[in-house]
């Protein structure tokens, strides 16, 4: 195809303009140029500065450490990352609470925390559910000593102590339980219980300048710090159940979708998790997790594929090279147990079309040393215990436990049958011995209806 020149004031030349115009706002100031941005922590006779790209944030002295998120950044900062710490700095800088929407998976809160760690801001967290009220929030009342009395709640000691509250799970709480935040979001104020009244920092400035801050107290008026802030986390309903936000309540934040990191950048993470196995082997388990995470998969009804768990799926599959990738799959992805026989069969395709690798036979692993976390006391050795009746099943259901342990936490799942339960108690307290570990039980109980 040759080049041609557009004339200016033809059809076309018009066209290309406004494409330029559009996509000029929509990609910012750099245009058709994807730029990289560098995390930098700057130390100058000023004070600390955290500069990511071209954007910089002056770091302060938190007056309470504890609350500051630790060890959640990493050495490789991939680009993708970089870009949404900048959007959010951005948005910090004008003093604008911000909404992380995406699919399900621990990057949006991971995202939230990378953010407070590098500019040191203390947090307030709250996992929002359909048993959150608004007491929950804003206060609770308390007796102590047969006195009643009210006691600050997550919102309330964030927006005078200056921190940031953090929101996680806004599709889950009910419809009216986060319009009592809608004030605390657009004007900095709220009415509290016991009678005290939170106004923004400018507004309280103000009347300083013409009353004392004894009478100010004395109308019980509190003053919001201008560092306060709210990170929310959700995720797009609809496609995933959950409560839609209301129009207002939406509009109270800066929306940024979050989706799973790019090829790229997921498989250099990988690479570097796993420098035991092929480099083709880890990029065909990346790829069937992304093709399964695929709108065309989700048009088949295929659930997501834990895009987020294929680090920890590499990290023992690195210490165990003789694994399959199909046990791997399954472990992550068991689609066995909760699809039918139409969704097995699309899964099924779905690895055939990729590679033959995950037509590789399963490996019994029978003894292999390896550390896992454990307890304080001697571990017990295995098959020591005479309540406990040990088969070549349960012995390699156990060592498959014992991988998941060494990275994550696990969920054992299986059919609906009566003795199911007992069961799964007697498999978890035998790895449990066998580690030193102490047991918790906490059940869950689904009442059928009739």
């Amino acid at each position: 195809m040759h080049p041609q020149m557009l004339y200016s004031g033809t059809a076309a030349a018009v066209a290309a303009r406004r494409m330029r115009t559009i996509l000029g706002a929509v990609l910012g100031r750099d245009g058709w140029m994807k730029r990289s941005h560098e995390v930098k922590l700057l130390n100058t006779s000023s004070g600390d500065t955290v500069k990511i790209g071209d954007i910089s944030y002056k770091l302060k002295t938190p007056r309470n450490p504890e609350l500051v998120p630790v060890k959640h950044i990493s050495d490789f900062v991939p680009q993708a990352v970089a870009q949404h710490l900048r959007w959010i700095m951005q948005k910090d800088l004008l003093g604008q609470d911000v909404f992380l929407i995406g699919p399900p998976g621990p990057l949006r809160r991971s995202l939230a925390m990378q953010y407070l760690e590098l500019t040191k801001r203390e947090v307030e967290y709250v996992a929002l559910s359909r048993d959150t009220t608004e007491t929950d929030l804003k206060q609770r009342r308390e007796i102590r000593a047969g006195t009643a009395f009210y006691v600050d709640q997550c919102a309330v000691r964030a927006a005078t102590q200056g921190r940031v509250l953090l929101l996680e799970g806004l599709e889950k709480a009910e419809r009216n339980v986060l319009p009592v935040l809608n004030n605390l979001l657009e004007n900095r104020e709220m009415q509290l219980e016991d009678g005290r009244f939170l106004m923004a920092a400018e507004r309280y400035d103000k009347l300083l300048e013409e009353h004392t801050k004894e009478e100010l107290d004395s109308w019980k008026i509190v003053r919001v710090s201008e560092d306060f802030r709210v990170i929310a986390l959700g995720l797009p309903v609809p496609k995933y159940k959950g409560n839609p936000l209301d129009p207002p309540l939406r509009s109270r934040f800066q929306a940024r979708d979050i989706y799973y990191l790019p090829f790229k950048d997921q498989l250099e993470l990988l690479y570097a998790a796993g420098p035991n196995i092929a480099a083709e082997r880890v990029s065909q388990l990346l790829s069937l997790a992304t093709t399964l995470c695929s709108q065309e998969s989700a048009n088949l009804g295929l659930p997501d594929f834990p895009v987020d768990n294929l680090l920890n799926g590499v990290n023992v599959l690195n210490v165990f090279p003789m694994m399959s990738s199909q046990q791997l799959v399954q472990r992550l992805y068991p689609y066995h147990s909760m699809l039918g026989k139409d969704g097995c069969s699309a899964v099924e395709t779905v690895k055939n079309n990729i590679n033959t690798l995950f037509c590789i036979c399963c490996v019994q692993i029978h003894q292999m040393n390896n550390q896992v976390p454990a307890g304080t006391k001697e571990p017990r050795p295995p098959n020591s215990c005479h309540d406990f009746i040990s088969t070549p099943s349960h012995s390699q259901l156990i060592a498959d436990m014992m991988q998941s342990h060494m990275v994550k936490d696990m969920c054992l799942i299986g059919t609906k049958v009566l003795h199911t339960h007992t069961y799964t108690n007697a498999v978890y307290g035998e790895l449990l011995l066998q580690c030193n570990l102490v047991l918790y039980v906490s059940g869950l109980w689904q009442i059928d209806d009739c």
